[in-house]
C-alpha cells in the first residue's frame, strides 16, 4: 500500500527528531498503516509532549518545544494555519499537532 501522507509524516518525523522530539502517529493515517486497508485519511494527526492541561492553556504554551516545531514545519514549506488547533498546510495537506499527555487512561487498561 502506497501512503503519501505516512511518506510525509516521516519526513515531518525525521526533521522533528533532528530537534529531539518524538512524534506519534495517530489518527487514519496511523490506523491506515496498522491495519494496511484504507481509511481515506484526510490529514495527519501526530502528537507531540505537551502539557498534560491540554487546552487549558494557551495554545503556545500547550505543546513543548513549540517554536521548534513551528521552525521544523515551517522549513519543510508548511505554513501555520491555526495556531489553536496547531494546524499546518502544505499543498492541500493538513498537519495538525495533538498532545500526547492530555489523554487520560481509561479506567481498567492501566
Amino acid at each position: 500500500m502506497q501512503n503519501n501522507k505516512f511518506t510525509n509524516f516521516l519526513i515531518i518525523a525525521k526533521q522533528l527528531n533532528q530537534r529531539n522530539i518524538t512524534p506519534l502517529l495517530m489518527g487514519s493515517v496511523g490506523l491506515e498503516v496498522v491495519t494496511g486497508k484504507n481509511w481515506n485519511a484526510q490529514d495527519l494527526d501526530i502528537h507531540v509532549p505537551g502539557d498534560k492541561r491540554g487546552w487549558k492553556v494557551p495554545p503556545e504554551q500547550a505543546v513543548f518545544d513549540w517554536e521548534e516545531i513551528i521552525n521544523s514545519m515551517l522549513s519543510l514549506g508548511y505554513s501555520l494555519v491555526d495556531l489553536h488547533e496547531h494546524e499546518f498546510e502544505k499543498d492541500g495537506l493538513a498537519v495538525g499537532f495533538g498532545i500526547m499527555d492530555s489523554y487520560q487512561p481509561l479506567p481498567g487498561y492501566l
